[in-house]
Parts: structure tokens; C-alpha cells; sequence
């Protein structure tokens, strides 16, 4: 999974730019990307493009297969969902990001953003069960798309987690997207929240061809190494050390530092001078400490 800066360039613009790319990349390789995935911003507010190259490292995930039930989500929910996510859009390219997990479910500093999130928790908490269904069951992936994102703003409970977890191996990758930030979020605002979110689905997931995959992954794998478990690390380190070396070596450093800090923690380093390396740039000590730890 490669990534490449570029000047900003307009929405309409991107469908032309990634059928462009796909065909460049399938004629120098002789097989099309696994991925072309426009990321909205970096430290210039421009986007960047992530590219999957496919590779020994790069796997099929296992997922569920299709959905073929009749309980649907209501207008109110997916409009709620679609005005969230323009909202999140339009904070990204701005450069305003910030928020709170504390909560369980994400509030945004930009108030615009913060005002359609605070909409799905209300509405989450009032409809849970019909939330659940529509991710579990319903064929449409755009219903479950809003399903994920919705059911991560209700009451936090041990089947909210279940569901949500179930649907990180949903065949549609924004629905596993949806699912694994919520399960972050989750896991951020209480460590032991944290210690019931099993592992097994973000691991397999950061050898996926597919950028939002690797990517929500490595963030909530980030927060489940924090408490440096002896078994997690090993897992890690053997079944998919070799994508953890890719994307620390990423050039954002904010898209490469979980992957950065997990080679860390594999390495046995304390918080401290994981944070002093990675400040200092010296991505190749960790990992081959990385590499070398037995």
C-alpha cells in the first residue's frame, strides 16, 4: 500500500483520475491495484492517494457473505448519516478535526459536525433495535453504512460491541470502516472497554489490500497494544509484521505513527522513547528492533 501526494483536485475530478490510475498501475504491473483510495487531508489540506500495489504481504480477508434480509433503516437515519458524513468532508478540509472520545462515541470540535453527530446519538439511543437489524441483515449496503456509524453513538452495552464487531467483516469495505472507527472510539474513552474488543478481525486486517481497512485497523490496534499484552504483540509480530514495516515507512506522519508505535511496543520499547524515535524520525530503529525481537 503506497502512498502519493498530489495537489488537491476536485471531487468530480476523482472517478477520471482513479479509472487513469487503475489502467497506468495494471499496465506496468500486469495486475490492477488492489486499491486507489483518495484521503482527505494532510497537514496542507491537500489529498493524498493511496495506492495497493498487492504483495506478499497482501491478503484476503474473510468476510461475511451478503445480507439478504428486509429490515431496513428509515429516511430520517440515512439522512442523518449523509449530512454527517458532508459535515465530516467539510471539517476535514478545513483542517479542523479535533474531538472528544470520552463520551464512547465521537463529538467533533467543528460545531457543524458536532451538532449531525449529537442528532445520531439521539436517534441511536431511541431506535437501538432497529439500528442493529439494518447492520445485520439488511442487503442494501448504503442502510448498513448508516447502520455502523449510527449504532456507534448508542448506549454503550456488550451487544453494541458484538454488533459492531460482527460488522468488521461485512463484505462492504465502508460498512468495515463504519464498525472498526466506532469500535475505537469505543475502546479509546474507557481501557476496559478496550479489554473486551477481541483483536482477531484488525489484525487480518492490516495485511487487506484495501487502505480503510488497513487504516482503521491500525487505529484501533494502537489502542488495544496500549496495555502490552505479551500474546497481542506475538500475534503481531508474526502475522503481519511485514504490513506494519510497510506503513510505518509510510512519508504522512500521521497516517504512518500507530504502525510506528506498534513496531515500537513489539520491540519492547517503553512510551517514552517509542514517542523520542518517532519524533526524531529513526523509523528504521524500530523496525529493526522490531525485526529482531524474539
Amino acid at each position: 500500500m503506497h502512498e502519493h501526494e498530489q495537489d488537491a483536485l476536485a471531487e468530480e475530478q476523482m472517478p477520471a483520475i482513479r479509472n487513469r490510475l487503475s489502467k497506468a498501475i495494471e499496465s506496468a504491473t500486469g495486475h490492477p491495484p488492489t486499491d486507489v483510495s483518495f484521503v482527505c487531508c494532510n497537514e496542507q489540506h491537500n489529498l493524498m492517494i493511496y495506492i495497493g500495489l498487492g504483495g506478499n504481504n497482501t491478503a484476503k480477508i474473510s468476510l461475511l457473505p451478503p445480507p439478504k434480509g428486509s429490515n431496513c433503516l428509515t429516511e430520517q437515519a440515512i439522512s442523518l448519516y449523509d449530512q454527517a458524513m458532508d459535515a465530516v468532508h467539510n471539517a476535514a478540509e478545513k483542517g479542523d478535526v479535533g474531538e472528544d472520545d470520552s463520551h464512547g462515541y465521537a463529538l467533533a470540535h467543528n460545531p457543524t459536525l458536532r451538532a449531525k453527530q449529537l442528532a445520531m446519538h439521539k436517534y441511536a439511543v431511541t431506535h437501538v433495535r432497529v439500528v442493529k437489524l439494518a447492520l445485520r441483515d439488511y442487503g442494501k449496503p448504503e442502510h448498513r453504512r448508516a447502520a455502523a456509524e449510527i449504532l456507534g453513538y448508542a448506549t454503550e452495552s456488550e451487544t453494541q460491541i458484538k454488533e459492531l464487531v460482527h460488522a468488521s467483516r461485512d463484505m462492504d469495505d465502508q460498512v468495515r470502516n463504519n464498525a472498526i472507527r466506532a469500535l475505537w472510539v469505543l475502546a479509546t474513552s474507557k481501557r476496559k472497554i478496550a479489554a473486551r474488543i477481541p483483536a482477531d478481525q484488525s489484525i487480518a486486517m492490516l495485511n487487506s489490500g484495501i487502505w480503510e481497512d488497513r487504516n482503521k485497523a491500525g487505529q484501533l490496534l494502537m489502542v488495544l497494544t496500549a496495555s502490552r499484552s505479551p500474546q497481542l504483540l506475538v500475534r503481531l509480530r508474526t502475522q503481519a509484521l511485514r504490513s506494519l514495516i510497510e506503513m510505518a515507512r509510510w512519508k504522512d506522519q500521521g497516517h504512518a505513527y500507530a504502525y510506528r508505535a506498534m513496531l515500537g511496543r513489539i520491540a519492547g520499547f517503553d512510551e517514552a522513547h517509542i514517542e523520542e524515535l518517532i519524533q526524531k524520525g529513526k523509523v528504521d530503529e524500530i523496525v529493526a528492533a522490531a525485526e529482531n525481537r524474539h
